[in-house]
């Protein structure tokens, strides 16, 4: 635990680490699992065996060579697996490694070389690099052999590694890090990470980078497998993705710019994900943080790669938290005395513990400067490092980082000492004088150089000079020249702000050519300059070079992924780079391959999707009820031409073919079938005259909205017309929610008045062909699904991991034992008051009044049930192309949507469900049917699975009709029934917002649910007022209590039917249950079934009890209801129950052999063609 002194002192938890170096402990876990995957790149495989023996081999030659402890060598190779043997060599010789990125400064990379006293470097790239250098040796790879590793002659003090960080003198600083520091280090991060040997851990960082050793060496401690990705593949952010996936990552550390670029919801086997480098924004945390554990690493070099840490859950707002102290070390918060400060207050970071390095190479007064003596601890001996952060610790004993007390910059994760930029610049015989500052820029941190005088060199002169002694991140994007630099009249010192001032807004320099946004209507050219434009910070012109205008590698790979995106090329970034030019970019961008299309196929024979399915078998389950029909009704007023009506109707029909589907089932598995367009009846029911017109239209209307369909023979819709009076009609038509949404009342509706016009002007009714139909849908949407099922599903199971999956609120009667679809409707409307804090709040968290709604029946429902995690359902529109904009159908999913209330503020509670409304959004493919089955979910003829309240945030305006000639409005009509508890609609009407309820009143009286209501909309204006307080604070009388306690009686399950009795007999199976064990085998493919196997936990789901049912049925003779399956759920009871209810203990011999003949020659249910 972490403990807090009255003063900002914070300390990590105790964990012992062996007295070993790196090298022996990786030799060991090597004899546990030599065997075992060390590291791969795609089909590039080292075992923990051939890892060893290749280190071992580089060994004995580095130690014929005079390597040993504390001698220095360099390590310059190709991202390979074979660099990884490369390392654990020189660590195994006893040496340290230095590591020489290839293709970097030549002349910095030589200062290194020189200053570090480096005589010998390795790798397969050391010749070409180094080759020729006076006093410096090359050395490849020795060649694979089976050598024994031999004892390494270091002792856990000595140097594992030297890395060169920037240096505010202008000369590169070395950080001696010790295999002490590593051992700690590895030991600690892998026991706060859960690391092990099934860890597929990540490999980005470059070997100069301290972070490599996350991904690098705590996996080989471990025995996991290091999975190092190659300098192509992580230059793009597609292919990150494409390595991720393919070599099953499920651990690893990214800084936060590559990490911006990448979807989490393309990595859903990726569970643990650490990032740092820079500080972390909110946005980003809580995009990684949903689904898997995200952790935010805090550590300078000089602390051995992490020294702070904070795994983010929860709500997150900037600045992020950095966290609390790894295991075994400390932090205090300090004033400019070194004094330590009051927790709240703002001071420096100063870290102890076992990751401090021993300092810095050959550079001893720096070292006193930066690692001082530790006056807290206690202990004699101890130090401190000075990270020059400002950190403030807050009540929660975490810390966060609020910036720099000095110069120092983090650019791309790398960090930058000014004053060796400043000290390069003023190098060039040409300039005089030299300032650096880091400037906001397009999505990035961008340095800007001051140079003098005026005639100083410009970005173009300057960048073969600046290559060859800076890194691509310490060079600056862009150059200012002046005669001369701003002094402050007050103080005489370099005025800073004037400079800034200076730079902004960003100006790059004339150029020849013109603006590229003033270019040709190419679209490739014309998206390429508005990229540019947004992700350089300049406009381009024909002759802009990338680099040149600020570009570098993560704008590049931005680029490339808005590329693909936009444009549906495949561009690559070293594309980028070898272009150069905008000019040449945009020829190359025209002349990419083009990406397959995901292209929407148009004239499939009918076909269903799997929201039809799934309202198809609830059809099969509740064959008298109507509970997914929706009613339309409008009264037109004006002389109506019928004929007309009904060559509009049929239009509408012939244009709209899912309106001819019917559904019927062979075997259990339904298919679709189009009938040929024929006219639509209209029948006329003439009201005229009647005493209560409007009472009787008003019952006839409900009666209408409850009819049953018969999806098998269809139609799926009907449609009446009633006279009131001369020129008065209503007409109303119903449908069966499998053709019909909520989104398809417009365009029946535009449709209509369309072909109408044309009719009663004499013309033909007929409509233009859609761009798309239905079923076009249907199979865009199976294809879409089986790319993305597999993945969309895992983030589902496990976003809802560990949620509730029955949410019961206090009601007045018990619950039927089989689940009734009644329905009864009441609403209310917020008060004016109410209305303004609710549009308010949702305003200022730029979010929509639906999220806030959720947010206050959330917490409603945490104060009905005493929970705080709760499941609800929410409607989604599937129209994602715009070819599904005018397509009549059923596009609509339902999705599991989870609302957790604890401890949060009002305000809190609104970010938590805006979000989650987006996020599940973001997983299509997974259906809820299959939703359902990952979870496990227990099948219960009482209830839904899973979703028992629907919080239904599609406001959907209702359209007039409009018909030639007439006026219309739309009558309300009664919803004919409740498929949950239920249904929250947010309306709004006469510009007020509402709430309207859809319940079950075999659950709900009346007044429980006005009262209910009325206690909803005055705790949401109560929440929404005060949205910073804690939601448990705020109006704590609501709801009364009336609403929060049910009837006597009322939370049990009515009228259960009584079980029948296992038989207790012999093991034997009957006949009856050989007959169902054979079906149940057929069904699911499986070789055995037990006699106690429930159906559900054996891979059994809805649509296959749907076969099975029609197979039983076929094969005995008998009715038996869907939910007598539902009920009995294993072979014996099931058999028990058809037994039990014949007219005999068995059914007869003669009719169960034939029927098992005749399941023996039907293994696979007949699929139709074109079903997904």
């Amino acid at each position: 635990m972490t403990t807090s002194a009255p003063t900002s002192a914070l300390y990590g938890t105790r964990l012992p680490y062996p007295e070993a170096t790196l090298v022996e402990l990786i030799v060991a876990q090597a004899a546990r699992t030599p065997d075992a995957v060390a590291v791969r790149q795609w089909d590039d495989v080292l075992s923990y065996r051939q890892l060893v023996e290749r280190a071992a081999g580089l060994a004995a030659v580095l130690r014929a060579a005079g390597v040993g402890p504390e001698t220095r060598v360099g390590i310059c190779a190709s991202r390979r697996p074979e660099l990884v043997a490369t390392v654990l060599g020189v660590l195994m010789a006893g040496g340290c490694y230095l590591p020489l990125d290839a293709g970097g400064p030549g002349r910095r990379l030589r200062d290194i070389v020189a200053d570090a006293g480096v005589g010998l470097v390795v790798g397969d790239l050391a010749e070409a690099e180094f080759g020729g250098v006076p006093g410096l040796r090359t050395l490849a790879l020795p060649a694979a052999a089976p050598v024994d590793p031999p004892p390494c002659p270091a002792v856990p003090d000595n140097t594992a590694y030297v890395l060169f960080t920037s240096g505010s003198t202008g000369r590169p600083k070395g950080v001696l890090t010790t295999h002490r520091n590593l051992v700690q280090f590895v030991v600690g991060c892998a026991a706060d990470t859960d690391a092990d040997r099934d860890v597929r851990a990540l490999c980005y960082a470059s070997l100069g980078f301290d972070a490599v050793v996350i991904g690098l060496f705590v996996p080989l401690v471990v025995g996991g497998a290091v999975q190092l990705i190659g300098d192509d593949d992580r230059a793009d952010p597609d292919r990150i993705r494409r390595f991720v996936v393919a070599h099953e990552v499920n651990w690893g550390h990214l800084t936060v710019p590559v990490l911006a670029l990448l979807d989490p919801a393309d990595m859903p086997g990726w569970r643990l994900v650490m990032c740092g480098g820079e500080a972390v924004p909110a946005d980003l945390a809580r995009r990684w943080s949903r689904d898997r554990r995200f952790v935010d690493t805090y550590g300078p070099t000089e602390t051995t790669v992490t020294a702070v840490a904070a795994e983010l859950t929860g709500p997150i707002t900037d600045p992020v938290p950095i966290g609390r102290p790894v295991p075994n070390h400390r932090a205090y918060v300090v004033d400019a005395d070194l004094r330590p400060v009051a927790p709240g207050t703002v001071g420096e970071l100063l870290i102890g513990g076992p990751g401090l390095a021993t300092g810095y190479l050959n550079r001893p007064g720096l070292t006193a400067e930066r690692f001082v003596p530790d006056p807290f601890s206690g202990q004699p001996g101890q130090r401190l490092y000075r990270t020059g952060d400002l950190v403030r610790q807050e009540p929660d004993q975490t810390l966060v980082f609020l910036g720099r007390a000095d110069r120092q910059l983090k650019i791309q994760g790398q960090r930058i000492e000014p004053g060796e930029v400043e000290a390069v610049l003023r190098g060039h015989p040409e300039v005089d004088g030299a300032v650096v500052e880091a400037l906001p820029g397009p999505g990035r941190t961008e340095l800007v150089a001051f140079l003098t005088p005026a005639g100083a060199p410009d970005l173009d002169r300057l960048g073969g000079y600046l290559a060859d002694r800076l890194t691509p991140a310490m060079r600056p994007t862009r150059v200012l020249r002046l005669d001369r630099l701003p002094v402050s009249p007050v103080t005489g010192k370099l005025d800073l702000a004037a400079l800034r001032a200076l730079a902004t807004p960003p100006a790059a320099e004339p150029a020849a050519g013109h603006d590229a946004d003033d270019a040709d209507g190419d679209p490739v050219r014309r998206s390429l300059a508005r990229l540019w434009r947004r992700l350089v910070g300049v406009p381009a012109r024909a002759g802009s070079d990338f680099l040149a205008d600020g570009g570098n590698s993560i704008a590049a790979m931005r680029l490339v992924a808005a590329v693909r995106d936009e444009l549906g090329r495949r561009l690559e970034v070293a594309d980028v780079f070898a272009a150069r030019t905008f000019a040449d970019l945009v020829d190359r961008t025209g002349r990419a391959e083009r990406l397959p299309e995901r292209e929407l196929t148009t004239g499939n024979p009918p076909t269903l999707a799997p929201p039809q399915r799934r309202l198809w078998f609830v059809d099969q389950l509740t064959r008298s009820s109507a509970p997914y029909n929706i009613a339309l009704a409008h009264r037109l007023r004006g002389e109506l031409d019928i004929p007309a009506l009904g060559a509009a109707l049929r239009a509408v029909a012939e244009r709209h073919d899912v309106l001819r589907w019917r559904i019927p089932q062979s075997d259990g598995v339904p298919y679709a079938v189009c009938a040929e367009p024929t006219d639509v009846a209209v029948p006329v029911v003439d009201l005229t005259g009647r005493a209560d017109a409007d009472a009787e239209l008003a019952a006839i209307l409900a009666a209408g909205a409850a009819h049953a369909f018969d999806l098998a023979t269809g139609p799926p819709w009907q449609v009446a017309l009633y006279r009131l009076g001369p020129g008065d009609h209503v007409l109303a038509v119903t449908l069966h929610h499998a053709v019909f949404d909520g989104w398809s009342e417009a365009v029946f509706v535009t449709d209509l008045s369309a072909a109408y016009a044309r009719a009663v002007a004499g013309e033909p009714a007929a409509l233009p062909e859609p761009a798309a139909r239905y079923a076009d849908y249907a199979v865009w949407r199976a294809d879409r699904d089986r790319r993305r099922g597999a993945a969309d599903l895992d983030w589902w199971t496990g976003h809802l991991r560990g949620a509730p999956t029955v949410l019961d609120l206090p009601r007045d009667r018990p619950r039927p034992a089989v689940q009734t679809y009644t329905g009864a409707e009441a609403g209310a409307a917020l008060s004016e008051a109410a209305d303004r804090a609710v549009r308010a709040l949702a305003r200022r968290h730029r979010t929509t009044v639906a999220a806030v709604l959720l947010a206050g029946f959330g917490e409603l429902l945490s104060r009905l049930t005493g929970g705080d995690d709760h499941v609800l359902g929410a409607v989604m529109a599937d129209r994602r192309l715009a070819a599904f904009d005018d397509v009549v159908g059923f596009f609509i999913d339902t999705v599991p949507v989870r609302v957790r209330t604890g401890g949060a503020s009002f305000a809190d509670l609104v970010d938590r469900c805006a979000a989650e409304l987006h996020e599940v959004t973001g997983h299509p493919g997974a259906p809820l049917e299959r939703i359902v089955e990952a979870l496990g979910v227990g099948r219960d003829t009482a209830r839904a699975p899973l979703v028992q309240v629907l919080f239904n945030v599609l406001n959907f305006v209702q359209p007039r009709l409009a018909l030639s000639g007439l006026a219309g409005e739309p009558v309300p009509v009664p919803r004919p029934g409740s498929p949950f508890d239920i249904t929250v609609y947010v309306v709004e009407r006469a510009g007020r917002l509402g709430v309207e309820l859809v319940y079950n009143p075999d659950l709900f009286d009346a007044g429980r649910i006005d009262a209910l209501l009325a206690d909803f909309v005055a705790l949401v204006g109560a929440l929404a007022a005060a949205p910073d307080a804690k939601t448990a604070e705020t109006a704590t009388a609501l709801p009364r209590p009336a609403v929060r306690v049910a009837a006597l009686g009322a939370m049990t399950i009515a009228g259960e039917p009584a079980r029948t009795p296992l038989p207790a007999g012999p093991d034997a199976p009957t006949e009856t249950e050989q007959l169902i064990a054979g079906i149940w085998r057929d069904v699911l493919g499986r070789e055995r079934v037990g006699l106690t196997d429930n159906f559900f936990d054996i891979g059994g789901h809805s649509m296959a009890l749907a076969a099975v049912h029609a197979r039983l049925t076929e094969a005995t003779g008998r009715s038996i209801t869907m939910l007598d399956l539902f009920r009995h759920p294993t072979v014996r009871a099931l058999a028990a129950s058809l037994d039990g209810a014949a007219d005999r203990p068995e059914l007869a011999r003669a009719a169960l052999r034939a029927a098992a003949r005749r399941g023996r020659a039907r293994r696979v249910p007949p699929r139709r063609p074109n079903q997904p």
